[in-house]
């Protein structure tokens, strides 16, 4: 930032509450920008972060994506914009386990200090197999392609897996999915 190096905080566990903030329907944008500097740069940050925010943010992104540019998203991942099929407290569970049996690492552990980019390759890693995959998979395929008892599967296991409603229009779509509506 104005051609100094500011250090950034690089442990998983911040980049993950980095993430949830982000997911967060409920507090507005200028809120989120906040709590992404602090737990970027930690609290209070360095001054030159104050002094040129939008140049923190550019780099705190730019470490999330570790420094590469976003691909354009697929057709198929702008129809499903609207659909979670991943919340960071309520799949944590399945993540705890897949990272143990997959990888022997123990992600509850308090000494774990594993560096953000050591850590999202492993999530996204992940076999398909894995708890959180399946899950994933499943909350984001699509019913109406598929048929019988394909189908039925499919929705059934959507119900089992269904993500708490935050916002309105995630509580009429999980109402729908509950009651069989519209499938």
């Amino acid at each position: 930032m104005g051609g100094r190096r500011v250090p950034i905080e690089t442990g998983f566990r911040r980049w993950i509450r980095i993430m949830q903030a982000a997911d967060d329907p409920r507090p507005h944008n200028a809120v989120k920008v906040e709590a992404m500097l602090r737990l970027a740069y930690g609290h209070p940050y360095p001054p030159e972060v104050g002094a040129d925010r939008q140049g923190a943010v550019d780099a705190a992104l730019d470490f999330l994506h570790f420094n590469e540019p976003a691909p354009p998203p697929t057709e198929r991942q702008r129809s499903k914009a609207g659909n979670r099929t991943w919340d960071w407290s309520y799949d944590a569970p399945y993540l705890i386990a897949d990272f143990q049996r997959e990888y022997g690492i123990d992600l509850t552990d308090p000494a774990l200090d594993m560096h953000w980019w050591r850590f999202w390759p492993l999530f996204r890693g992940l076999g398909d197999s894995s708890l959180t995959m399946t899950a994933m998979a499943a909350r984001g395929a699509d019913p109406s392609e598929y048929e019988g008892d394909a189908r039925r599967r499919l929705v059934e296991r959507q119900r089992e897996l269904a993500l708490p409603a935050r916002t309105e229009e995630e509580r009429l779509r999980l109402t729908s999915l509950l009651w069989g509506l519209d499938v």
